[in-house]
């Protein structure tokens, strides 16, 4: 399915009317913030080490190294 140049008109006019001329800057600013957070949040985790993901511990987390109940 191509968006040709009817399609998009047709979907711009009705954002405007749901959403109304005076929000749709903030909903652009809001999109924006969410595009830029999400990039920034791909491109941290393409920096981290594979190594920092560790193994769960096998010590019992109760302070007691018996593991008979």
């Amino acid at each position: 399915m191509e968006l040709s140049v009817g399609k998009i008109l047709l979907i711009l006019i009705i954002v405007v009317l749901v959403f109304g001329t005076a929000k749709l800057p903030k909903l652009g600013e809001d999109i924006g913030k969410a595009v830029r957070g999400f990039k920034k949040g791909m491109h941290e985790s393409e920096n981290e080490p594979a190594s920092d993901s560790k193994p769960a511990d096998d010590k019992p987390k109760h302070g007691s190294d018996d593991t008979s109940h």
